[in-house]
Formats: C-alpha cells, sequence, structure tokens
C-alpha cells in the first residue's frame, strides 16, 4: 500500500514500529518505496546481488551508486532509504540548530528524515551516501532550505562518528556503472545458471582468442566454437566472469558487441 502523503503522527509512528527504513541484509525494509514519492528521473526496483531483497532506488543517480557499490568487494550491505532514528533526535537537532524541521506537506507532523544509501562494509564500518544531482549541489546559490536539511542529516552521523558524504553523478564513473549494469542482466537470470560450469573453461579461453582489433563478438564466437555455445550464452558467462571478478575488463570504456574490449592481464 501507498504510504500516505499526509500522515498522523500515529501513522507516522505505525510505519516506524513496522520496521520502515531499518534491518539489515534480505529483513531490510526501505522507509519509501518507489511508489512512495516522485522520482528525479527514473524510479527503479532492482534484485540485489549482495542481498537477495528488492531494493529502491528514486533516480538513475542512487540506482547506479548501487550499481558500482554492489560490484565493489569491500561492500557487505546496501541499504536505501535509511531512516533517521529515533524520530524525536532529528527534531532536537533542528530546534538545536535554530532549523525548523521538514513536515509533511498541508500537515505540522515532523517528516522522518531518510538517508539515501547506507552501505556496510568487510570491517563493519558505516558509509553513508546523500545522493544529489551536481546541478544542484553546485548552484551558484544553493537553496538555504536545502542546505538546513543537510545540516540536520550531516549532524545525525556525526553524533555517531560515521562518514557522511554529499555524493552526486560526478562522484562515479557512469560509463563504469553502465557496463555494470548492462552486464549484470546475466547474473540474475537464473535460468542460465547451467552456464556456470563453463566459467572457469571460458575465463582460460578468452584471452587466447582476445585480441585488440577483435570486437567482442567475434571473441564471443571464438570462444564458443571451442565450448560449442553460441555467441549469445557465451556473452552471459562473460558477463558473469566480469561481475566475479574472474576477467578484468577495462570498464571505462563503452562495452558493446561491435567494439573491442580492452582486457587487463595479470
Amino acid at each position: 500500500m501507498r504510504k500516505s502523503s499526509k500522515p498522523t503522527y500515529e501513522l507516522v509512528r505505525k510505519w516506524i514500529k513496522r520496521g520502515d527504513g531499518q534491518g539489515e541484509g534480505r529483513a531490510y525494509r526501505p522507509f519509501f518505496h518507489v511508489r512512495d514519492v516522485p522520482s528525479l528521473g527514473r524510479s527503479t526496483m532492482v534484485h540485489g546481488l549482495k542481498t537477495n531483497r528488492t531494493h529502491h532506488y528514486l533516480s538513475d543517480i542512487e540506482f547506479y551508486h548501487h550499481i558500482c557499490a554492489e560490484f565493489c568487494p569491500d561492500v557487505v550491505d546496501i541499504r536505501e532509504q535509511y531512516a533517521l532514528l529515533p524520530w524525536e533526535e532529528t527534531q532536537t537537532i533542528a530546534t538545536q540548530f535554530g532549523i525548523i524541521h521538514p513536515r509533511y506537506p498541508g500537515t505540522q507532523v515532523p517528516i522522518v528524515m531518510t538517508s539515501d544509501i547506507v552501505l556496510t562494509t568487510t570491517k563493519n564500518t558505516l558509509v553513508v551516501f546523500c545522493i544529489k544531482p551536481s546541478a544542484v549541489v553546485d548552484a551558484a546559490s544553493p537553496s538555504p532550505r536545502m542546505l538546513e536539511k543537510l545540516s540536520i542529516e550531516k549532524e545525525f552521523w556525526r553524533r555517531r562518528g560515521i562518514a557522511w558524504t554529499i555524493s552526486t553523478e560526478r562522484r562515479i564513473s557512469l560509463v563504469r556503472a553502465r557496463n555494470l549494469t548492462n552486464l549484470r542482466i546475466s547474473m540474475v537470470s537464473r535460468e542460465l545458471d547451467w552456464l556456470n560450469g563453463f566459467i572457469a573453461e571460458f575465463v582460460a579461453l578468452f584471452p587466447l582468442f582476445w585480441g585488440p582489433h577483435k570486437n567482442l563478438d567475434q571473441i564471443l564466437a571464438d570462444v564458443g566454437k571451442e565450448l560449442d555455445l553460441p555467441v549469445k550464452e557465451c556473452f552471459c558467462i562473460f558477463g558473469r566472469a566480469v561481475w566475479l571478478r574472474l576477467l578484468t575488463i577495462d570498464l571505462e570504456v563503452p562495452i558493446d558487441h561491435f567494439s573491442p574490449v580492452r582486457l587487463i592481464q595479470s
């Protein structure tokens, strides 16, 4: 059910009690789902490779941050639309800063503030991203109200000794993110799991047939002849090998079927 845009105190407490914006791993519940709020660009629902749950992103920039975090071996959990709880704490911070706490439109009810993405690392530390378009962050005259809201969020995490960063599409490589997105399809195609038995041999053969001027499909066709597999299945194996870090490709160059790929050999 879609969240009410004009909730009562009682309803907000119900959301919190239900566990919205709380939890870890597969049990985590984003505070907002894509159906709850207007998105900036394309809202996206994506099944997490690390969390085995559905993630909800409200903009392309958030989604691409997720993709890059998912590929990072140091990240073990990704939580989006993370609630800053207890609810009363951000209200207290606002009062201490002399700021009017954000409210749900048309009400006097303080909103539950959230952080866009919270990452858990292999060292069990948290890294928090507030994700904004660069046009908003780099504006000659940033919105004073936006800066007030950010100051509340920043202070919430400062009190916990946790790294908090404003991030834009400039912080990540969009070419890398798009390449990983295109190759990621192979990781979620469960009906093609039978191809996993070919990955080791594929990884061994790929460098033998790779050439700086051969396009990807030509390489896959040559490898496919050795494995007795069509190009389509070989592309799936290629994507899995890249995502599993068994095959190192330069992801800063756009990857497509009819262009050469840059193989990074150890």
